[in-house]
């Protein structure tokens, strides 16, 4: 059966399909809640990989910390032993982590390891062109800083492989 000249055509139907749309237009509440812890644990495990990262470098291991408070602190965010630029730091990525987590799982929709891993990847990818390498380095400050990229790069592969943690979040979602 050609399922393109099909009008009525349910991709609920197909064994392994689902109908992305009816996902994406839907609002569940328990998601976007999976979606916060979620976000909130691939920022602590991205946050890990930066201070091993660190701490292999010889730098301070509170360096990753103070990273996300250069666009509002300035170069005082890096100063060694800075409590400002940890805390709003730690504040500024959480926020973007949470955000992060949230849209991921509103769009992943459902539990299925293959989609989770895939977009997860795609996440980590994007994060890392959209947000290390062009957006942040608008900010004077954090070009000066010098932040390597292509550690980040893999820092936001573990941030969005970290995201599948949405599943263990989210038991309600479809299992397909």
């Amino acid at each position: 059966m050609n399922h393109m000249k099909d009008r009525n055509f349910n991709p609920d139907s197909v064994p392994g399909e689902y109908n992305v749309v009816a996902l994406w237009t839907r609002y569940r509440s328990e998601r976007i809640r999976a979606g916060v812890f979620a976000g909130l644990f691939a920022g602590a495990m991205m946050l890990v990989f930066g201070m091993i990262y660190s701490a292999f470098k010889g730098m301070d291991i509170t360096t990753p910390f103070r990273i996300s408070a250069l666009p509002i602190l300035g170069n005082t965010a890096m100063a060694y032993g800075s409590g400002a630029g940890i805390v709003v730091g730690l504040m500024v990525f959480f926020t973007l982590a949470i955000v992060l987590g949230t849209t991921y799982a509103h769009f992943t929709g459902t539990n299925h390891r293959g989609n989770r891993f895939g977009i997860g990847l795609t996440w980590g990818a994007y994060g890392w062109i959209f947000i290390t390498c062009l957006f942040c380095p608008a900010f004077r400050a954090y070009d000066e800083a010098n932040i390597p990229r292509g550690p980040m790069f893999f820092a936001w592969i573990v941030f969005g492989l970290s995201l599948m943690s949405v599943a263990w979040f989210d038991k309600n979602a479809p299992q397909k």
